[in-house]
C-alpha cells in the first residue's frame, strides 16, 4: 500500500521599509515503505531548505527609506544569464501579451527603446524577459499613459457605474 507525502518549506524574509519576500516550495512524493517515513521527511526537509535558501538569497528590487525602489548591488553586478534551452528572440510572457505590448508600441508610434528603458527601470528586465504578471503590468501602464480612452476600453463606451440599486 503506497502512502503519498507532501513537504513544504516556506521562508519570509524582511526588507527595508516594511517590505519583505517570500518563497516555498512543496515535494510530493509515493513512500511505499512506511518505516521508511522519518528518514523520508528528514532528507524532504533538508532538501526542501536548501532549495529555499538558495533561491530567496537574491532579495530583488528592495523599498529605499524614501519609499522608491532601488536595485541591490548584489543584483547589478553579476546580471543572470539567459537560460541556455530559451531562445535570444524568445519571450517569456504570454504570446497574446506580446502581441498587445507591439500593438500599442506600433499604433502610438512609441520608441521601442524607451519602452525596454521603462521596462528596465520597472522591473529591473528587458521587455522579452518579463513573466506574464510583470507585462500585465507594463501593459496596464502603457495604456494608461498613452493608449486613449476609447483603446482602454476595448473601443465602445462603457456605461458609469451609477449605485448599486440603480436600474
Amino acid at each position: 500500500m503506497a502512502l503519498f507525502m507532501e513537504a513544504n518549506y516556506a521562508k519570509k524574509v524582511g526588507l527595508p521599509a516594511y517590505s519583505s519576500h517570500q518563497f516555498a516550495v512543496t515535494l510530493r512524493t509515493e513512500l511505499t515503505d512506511l518505516s521508511q517515513l522519518e528518514k523520508t521527511c528528514a532528507d524532504l526537509y533538508q532538501r526542501l531548505q536548501a532549495a529555499v535558501d538558495t533561491q530567496i538569497v537574491n532579495p530583488g528590487l528592495v523599498p529605499s527609506a524614501s519609499g522608491e525602489l532601488t536595485v541591490p548591488a548584489s543584483r547589478t553586478a553579476a546580471p543572470t544569464p539567459p537560460s541556455p534551452t530559451r531562445d535570444d528572440d524568445a519571450w517569456r510572457c504570454s504570446a497574446r501579451q506580446r502581441d498587445l505590448i507591439l500593438k500599442i508600441v506600433d499604433e502610438n508610434h512609441l520608441d521601442k527603446a524607451d519602452i525596454e528603458n521603462l521596462s528596465v527601470e520597472r522591473f529591473n528586465a528587458g521587455v522579452r524577459q518579463l513573466n506574464k504578471l510583470q507585462a500585465s503590468a507594463l501593459i496596464d501602464e502603457l495604456l494608461e499613459t498613452y493608449a486613449s480612452p476609447a483603446s482602454r476600453r476595448g473601443g465602445r463606451a462603457r456605461p458609469a457605474f451609477s449605485g448599486r440599486n440603480a436600474r
